[in-house]
C-alpha cells in the first residue's frame, strides 16, 4: 500500500495543479491545460488520459492497484483529469471525444463512492452530479448504465434504478439472473422505504413478474 504521507503529497501536488489548471482553463490556454494534465498524471502515476480511455474499466483499475487493491485515490485522480480532460474539449465543441471520458470519469467516480465512500477535498459527489447531467442528453454506454444502475439502488433512487434495468435489457447489458437479484433485494426494504424511492409494493410486484416474462423469455 501507498504510504500516507506519500498519499498526502500527492494531493497536496495535485490541488495544487488544479490552481494552476484554473488559470489556464480560464485563459483559454487550452493546449497548455491539456498538457498539464498529462504531464501530471505521468509523473504521478505514470499513466496518460489517451491510455486510460483505451483501457476497460477492470484493466485501469488492475494498472491503479497495489497489493492487489484498487488505491482509491488514485482512481478518483484519473476521473477527476479525465473529467476537465473532457470540459476542456467540450470548450472547444468537440463533444464526441468529451463524452467518452466524462461516461469513464462517471464510472471512475461512482467505482470510488460505493467502495469506499468520499474522499476528503476530491469533491466526487458534486462531480459526479455534474457527470451524471452532462451525460444525461446522450447515449450512454451500457458499462455506464450499469454503473449507474447500482450507484441509483444504492442511493434509494429505486425507480430510477428500475427504468436503467429495462434499458440494460434492452441493450443485452444485464443477466437475468442480476435483474431477479436485484428485486429481491428490494423486496426486503421496508414499504417506507420503497415510497422515498419511487416505488410502491404493488409496482415493485408488478415489476419483478414484468422482469421474469420478459427477461426470462430472452434466457430460457
Amino acid at each position: 500500500m501507498y504510504s500516507r504521507d506519500y498519499l498526502m503529497r500527492m494531493i497536496t501536488q495535485m490541488t495544487q495543479m488544479m490552481g494552476q489548471l484554473m488559470g489556464l482553463k480560464e485563459q483559454k490556454r487550452n493546449d497548455e491545460a491539456l498538457a498539464l494534465i498529462d504531464e501530471f498524471l505521468n509523473k504521478e502515476l505514470r499513466l496518460r488520459t489517451k491510455l486510460a480511455l483505451g483501457l476497460s474499466d477492470e484493466d485501469l483499475l488492475q494498472m491503479l492497484s497495489v497489493g492487489g487493491l484498487p488505491n482509491m485515490e488514485s482512481v478518483a485522480m484519473v476521473a477527476i483529469f479525465l473529467q476537465e480532460e473532457g470540459e476542456i474539449l467540450e470548450g472547444q465543441g468537440s463533444v464526441h471525444d468529451s463524452l467518452p471520458r466524462y461516461e469513464k470519469a462517471l464510472r471512475l467516480m461512482l467505482y470510488v463512492l460505493r467502495e469506499s465512500g468520499p474522499i476528503k477535498g476530491f469533491e466526487l459527489e458534486r462531480r459526479s452530479a455534474q457527470l451524471i447531467e452532462r451525460t444525461e442528453p446522450y447515449e450512454r454506454m451500457p458499462e455506464t448504465k450499469h454503473a449507474l444502475w447500482l450507484w441509483y439502488e444504492r442511493e434509494r433512487r429505486l425507480a430510477d434504478a428500475e427504468d436503467l434495468l429495462y434499458e440494460l435489457h434492452d441493450g443485452g447489458g444485464v443477466r437475468f439472473e442480476a435483474g431477479m437479484a436485484f428485486y429481491e433485494r428490494l423486496e426486503r426494504l421496508e414499504d417506507a422505504e420503497l415510497e422515498e424511492g419511487g416505488l410502491s409494493r404493488e409496482e415493485l410486484a408488478e415489476g419483478k413478474e414484468q422482469w421474469r416474462l420478459l427477461a426470462g423469455e430472452t434466457v430460457s
